[in-house]
């Protein structure tokens, strides 16, 4: 047995390189705020982010799926509903959050818990593990589904 081999078999070189990547890990896990997803490459995945992502549909829901929500492009608006009640409104850039009736089969991809999305024309939304909010990054007009208290302006 060389001298560099350590009494398990592997080399100090390897120990060194695996203890390298829990820290940088580590480092990651305590920086980050909330959850992350990743995939199974290890990158973070942020969601209605793929390729061509502005010019497409963008389904999307709080993590535990009492909320649902679909940003369009054209026009530019978010539209969400508070499944249980049906309680439903939609913003666009410019004006007050109008309430509306929809109904959205689909989930969409799961956000993780504090996640903000921005869209384009300074639409976003941020999510708890229960309540969806979006607003006008420029302007007044919002709106924020909750089972409890709902609201819009």
């Amino acid at each position: 047995m060389s001298a560099r081999r350590t009494v398990s078999g592997t080399s100090a070189a390897s120990v060194g390189a695996a203890g390298a990547v829990v820290t940088a890990a580590a480092v990651l896990f305590v920086a980050a705020p909330g959850k992350v997803w990743a995939s199974s490459s290890g990158t973070r995945h942020f969601a209605c982010s793929k390729a061509n992502s502005a010019k497409m549909v963008c389904r999307f829901s709080t993590p535990s799926g009492n909320i649902r929500c679909e940003w369009m492009p054209s026009p530019n608006s978010v539209a969400c509903v508070l499944v249980a009640t049906r309680r439903a409104y939609r913003l666009r850039p410019t004006g007050k959050a109008k309430a509306i009736h929809l109904a959205l089969q689909s989930r969409g991809e799961t956000l993780p818990t504090y996640q903000q999305i921005v869209f384009p024309n300074s639409l976003s939304c941020r999510d708890t593990k229960t309540t969806m909010t979006c607003n006008q990054d420029f302007g007044t007009g919002f709106f924020k589904l909750s089972p409890r208290s709902s609201r819009s302006g």
